[in-house]
């Protein structure tokens, strides 16, 4: 009887180890797929977490050979516990993007790849975005005004997630998620009298000027012109200060071709790479840097040092490449500063979610995942300018579902991956979208490459290698080591168990888990029944679990289990012994 009851505790312990440990089954489904391609994911130093990882498969050749629709709809990928992971399939001649959130020091993971069939698989397609984000040109059609939706789907991490410059933005920083509006020159100093101040390489100038609101910067004007030819980039950095001097790293700066200035003196607009929020009260620096240039070929900002009006700050300067700094009080330099208002805010956001921003009826409210985040009482209207709408850029979104953009409640602009260089608006208002491309990894030391692609129906297994598409290079060796993730296949007929639960979209770690548990109950009693001795139960018990967790890639946090049966029949034998 007392083996019964441990069985018994055994069989709805191991049910729960399975419960927790599968995962929810995934949504897709996979059971018309007619081909499989097995990817191993493979790390070579500390633990990565949020990695867009390439592998190859020729994408071409898949449509081709009919292995895959022109739509996509018949792909998905899912890791060894049958959840889906989000990819982008390869644009020409680029790899495939696939989504790892985490992977453990020096080992690998099993992810399957799924197509054919004329079943709608629903699939996690997503677009990896380059560098540069999605962009999209200006158009009448996609101005806001006073009534307007946008809505954005997919993983957020920090940056500028939208923008149109100097008109409308997201920002999603350690300052939370941050809705701004339409800019306005807040700070300025426009009535130089002519003086110059030279800058070429160490020699360093700026202009401090205190925050009256809090708010983001967006952009900048200079007043001055070149001299000569010089060479090379330059550079516009804001700066936070300590006692008058700019301090720490830049909180945003803008570049420019030096040689793009020219001998005429006017105010130059630039916008930064990101705007950065200012604080009200707090004293900022705006510096001008080069990265070359000698007497003859520089940079020249004008000021005026005789009578300046500007009370909010003054010129400073480095001849030491901003090593140290000395503070000029009654000379400034002709600047402007853009500022955004922020219309909402929320926590920062990091992970898959989808946002919406609207402004009706002089209100603008912003949704988080459907649940209202925050609101604000907003009487303009974002004002019309010629910039495009850039989307995603500078790793804001690794991956991204979808976009749209809703006027006057009709939809102008809506956007998602396709087998394009240039995404079509599906709103059907003719703005088209162009992106960038991601196509290496986030991480160097994750890479991913494809084991193996086969058909996994009878009816296609005879199908001759020469029949088969040029989908995937030399399969090289899978990394040696203990690996976190099931690998199944280590067994005698594993692998064709393993198969067998993915047909049937079973998560494999259903099946497995449970094996492992019951597997190592069953050994502590055998070998109890003939020792009739604890020590030797618990060793055999321990050599079970570690052979698992080599074998087959159960965790080794799943000896916890076993020693809490091993602790009770202890506790067991002794009170009876009493």
């Amino acid at each position: 009887m007392r083996k019964l009851r441990i069985l018994s505790s055994g069989a709805v312990l191991g049910t729960l180890v399975c419960i927790f440990t599968a995962g929810v089954i995934a949504a897709s489904t996979i059971t018309g797929a007619l081909y499989r391609a097995d990817i191993s994911v493979a790390n070579i130093s500390y633990t990565a977490t949020k990695v867009s990882v390439p592998f190859t498969f020729n994408t071409q050749s898949l449509l081709d050979g009919q292995y895959i629709n022109s739509s996509f709809s018949n792909v998905v990928i899912r890791d060894s516990a049958g959840q889906d992971i989000a990819f982008m399939p390869g644009q020409g001649i680029d790899p495939w993007i696939m989504w790892v959130e985490q992977i453990s020091q020096n080992s690998a993971l099993n992810y399957s790849l799924y197509t054919g069939g004329n079943t709608a698989m629903g699939g996690k397609l997503a677009y990896f975005p380059g560098t540069s984000g999605m962009t999209v040109a200006d158009a009448a059609s996609l101005e806001l005004g006073n009534n307007f939706e946008i809505e954005l789907s997919g993983y957020f991490e920090s940056g500028n997630i939208w923008n149109k410059s100097q008109v409308f933005g997201v920002l999603n920083d350690a300052s939370g998620l941050s809705v701004f509006g339409s800019s306005s020159i807040t700070y300025q100093y426009t009535s130089g009298t002519g003086v110059i101040e030279t800058v070429l390489t160490n020699n360093w100038e700026g202009q401090t000027f205190t925050a009256t609101s809090t708010n983001y910067v967006s952009g900048v004007d200079l007043y001055g012109a070149k001299y000569g030819n010089p060479t090379g980039n330059s550079y516009i950095a804001l700066y936070a200060t300590s006692a008058g001097f700019p301090i720490g790293s830049p909180l945003t700066v803008t570049t420019f071709v030096t040689s793009t200035w020219t001998s005429s003196l006017e105010f130059r607009h630039y916008d930064f790479n990101a705007p950065a929020v200012l604080t009200n009260g707090e004293k900022y620096a705006l510096i001008l840097y080069v990265d070359n240039g000698d007497s003859s070929n520089n940079i020249r900002w004008y000021k005026d040092d005789t009578s300046p009006t500007f009370a909010d700050g003054n010129r400073v300067y480095s001849t030491n490449g901003g090593s140290s700094w000395t503070n000029v009080s009654g000379e400034d330099f002709g600047f402007k500063i853009y500022t955004n208002p922020i219309i909402c805010s929320y926590s920062q956001l990091t992970g898959e979610h989808t946002i919406k921003v609207t402004l009706t009826a002089g209100n603008s409210y912003l949704y988080v995942d459907g649940v209202l985040a925050d609101s604000a009482a907003f009487a303009g209207s974002i004002t019309d300018n010629a910039n495009g709408w850039v989307i995603g850029a500078g790793g804001s979104m690794p991956y991204l579902y979808y976009a749209k953009i809703t006027v006057g409640g009709v939809l102008k602009g809506s956007w998602a991956w396709e087998y394009a260089a240039t995404f079509t608006d599906l709103s059907g208002n003719s703005n088209d979208a162009t992106p960038s491309f991601r196509t290496t990894t986030t991480d160097a030391d994750v890479s991913a490459s494809i084991k193996s692609y086969s058909a996994i129906s009878q009816s296609l297994s005879s199908i001759s290698d020469d029949d088969a598409p040029n989908v995937i290079p030399d399969m090289p060796e899978v990394p040696s080591g203990w690996f976190t993730d099931l690998h199944p296949e280590t067994l005698p007929g594993g692998t064709e168990i393993n198969n067998m639960l993915i047909d049937a979209d079973i998560p494999p770690g259903v099946f497995w888990y449970p094996m492992w548990f019951l597997g190592g109950t069953v050994v502590v009693m055998l070998v109890f029944g003939v020792s009739r001795k604890i020590l030797p139960a618990a060793m055999g018990g321990i050599s079970w679990d570690i052979f698992w967790c080599a074998a087959v890639g159960v965790d080794f946090w799943v000896l916890i289990p076993n020693s809490l049966v091993a602790i009770g029949e202890i506790a067991n034998r002794k009170k009876q012994s009493l």
